[in-house]
């Protein structure tokens, strides 16, 4: 698919999506409680060498293509646990249809669980509190929200760069998506177009459509967060990275809290960490977004943001040792990793 097909819809509606805003607020006192629940779920006897973890609120559609799609990957018979986890309105109540469509699905590569939250947790607790990253450090886990569809190889791609690239202190975590924008405050209206040849690129903001955390430091940055957001008067802002006047503009509304990846883009900022990007043929993607409406989208676009990946190469294998490293204009920049 040509970038610039894309180019027909809005294109701050895409930006929108891509860096988590539009989200619902989070409770704190919520986000605190369902930690203990988080524990409980994550912890079992089943050694897993992967834990799939589905956020969903309220698209029963939604959240079943992608789960029929991670039917169909290859999981190259290693230990499965895919999870759905569903929040609760305000009021508390839960979608019956996603709930219905979710607990009726059968996942054929291993555990399924479906954690219905107890109270409200927002958008911050679906992804911050729904992964404990201390009781496996063996696994991989990858954290999708439910407008998604993933490519049959993702969990190869996966398990390769987690094997590449987790002793890596500068890359915080794995990005699934094929298209991406820049944040720079005069790029971001543009997509980001590496085309030196690597399979994979390292860029300092990550990407929320299909995330693989780095053990080590979404520990770290957990940590850092859980104190960050009880300082009243501290704001997470990023010299000229576009996603600060997004965060200021929604403060200004009175929306305060309501961007959990602003905060995680300040934290890799001060810590000079980046993420890897996957960079194969045509933006195409290990996930892709349909960018149904939600908190993400006023409105359906009915198609897909990019490509899919459907036929894996021997040569995506053959990972650079020292990724190139873009700025967040999309410019090589230096020294390269170590």
């Amino acid at each position: 698919m040509e970038v610039r097909g894309l180019r027909a819809y809005s294109f701050l509606t895409l930006i929108l999506g891509l860096t988590g805003i539009l989200a619902s607020f989070i409770y704190f006192s919520n986000y605190d409680a369902n930690i203990a629940l988080v524990n409980k779920v994550n912890i079992g006897t089943l050694k897993i060498d992967l834990r799939v973890i589905v956020i969903v609120y309220n698209r029963a559609h939604s959240v079943l293509r992608l789960l029929e799609s991670l039917n169909r990957a290859d999981y190259e018979n290693d230990n499965v646990k895919l999870e759905v986890w569903i929040d609760r309105s305000i009021n508390g109540t839960v979608d019956p249809l996603t709930e219905q469509t979710a607990r009726e699905f059968r996942f054929r590569h291993g555990a399924y669980d479906v954690i219905v939250h107890p109270q409200n947790v927002g958008i911050y607790g679906q992804w911050l509190s729904t992964w404990n990253p201390n009781n496996n450090p063996q696994e991989i886990a990858v954290i999708l929200e439910d407008d998604l569809e993933v490519s049959p190889h993702f969990y190869k791609y996966l398990k390769l760069v987690h094997s590449k690239y987790d002793h890596y202190p500068e890359i915080n975590g794995f990005a699934l998506q094929g298209l991406s924008i820049h944040h720079g405050v005069k790029t971001w209206q543009s997509f980001i177009n590496y085309t030196d040849g690597q399979c994979v690129y390292l860029y300092p903001v990550l990407g929320t459509w299909g995330f693989s955390p780095s053990r080590k430091n979404w520990v770290r940055f957990l940590d850092w967060y859980a104190e960050a957001r009880n300082t009243s008067d501290f704001k997470p802002n990023v010299p000229g990275n576009v996603a600060t006047s997004w965060y200021n503009t929604f403060l200004a509304r009175g929306k305060t809290n309501t961007m959990w990846s602003m905060w995680h883009i300040h934290f890799a900022w001060m810590h000079n960490e980046y993420t890897l990007y996957p960079n194969f043929k045509d933006h195409q993607g290990l996930t892709t977004n349909w960018m149904e409406p939600g908190l993400h989208y006023d409105a359906n676009s009915s198609r897909q943001s990019n490509l899919l990946l459907k036929t894996w190469e021997p040569g995506y294998e053959n990972m650079p040792a020292f990724p190139a490293r873009l700025d967040i204009d999309g410019n090589v920049s230096s020294p390269p990793i170590l």
